[in-house]
């Protein structure tokens, strides 16, 4: 249909006047495109995630640290239960809680996943670039840095913990967590 109208005014213009038909292309061009986002865009919903237990996950992307996207279904598709966990640098109870999620990754990285996603709310990705290096965290981060994660898990305080296994929701298990908590969790107390 616009290309139809350009080829229109296209002509019109282009009879009337050179200057005249190159400002009116250029103009179709731009109301194209902007048409193009407009419709492109109007459709796209935002990401909603049910946290129910047995609830499967959506598809969707979590950044790291170095703006590279990596697809969820890899993260929790691959049969291992793996711990989600939202996480802020400022918080105390979630420095608490990672330096016991650091010993547990270190004993069950072969079995188990981790997965900490870092929010942007209150801080920056440079302080918590820092936080992470200079704690010698080794589990794998990522950063929510339009706190779209944050958004569809519907977190409202950190730490917050999941536990999920084949892209389903496996049991929320809240906030702070320590050591023994994160191995009762995953059944691992024998």
């Amino acid at each position: 249909f616009l290309f139809f109208l350009f080829k229109i005014f296209y002509k019109v213009y282009h009879k009337k006047n050179k200057k005249e038909g190159i400002k009116m292309k250029k103009l179709l061009i731009i109301i194209s495109l902007f048409m193009t986002c407009i419709f492109g865009f109007a459709n796209a919903k935002p990401l909603d995630v049910d946290v129910t237990e047995g609830a499967k996950l959506p598809n969707f992307e979590l950044r790291d640290f170095h703006g590279k996207y990596t697809k969820s279904k890899k993260l929790f598709g691959d049969g291992k239960p793996t711990l989600l966990i939202f996480a802020a640098e400022w918080c105390p109870y979630c420095q608490r809680e990672l330096a016991d999620v650091q010993k547990f990754y270190e004993e069950n990285k072969d079995n188990i996943n981790v997965v900490v996603v870092f929010t942007r709310r209150k801080t920056n990705l440079s302080a918590t670039k820092k936080y992470v290096e200079d704690s010698k965290f080794t589990f794998p981060v990522y950063y929510d840095a339009t706190n779209t994660l944050m958004t569809a898990f519907k977190v409202k305080t950190v730490p917050y913990n999941l536990i999920i296994q084949n892209s389903r929701i496996q049991k929320d298990l809240g906030g702070s967590k320590n050591y023994e908590e994160l191995k009762e969790a995953f059944y691992l107390n024998y």
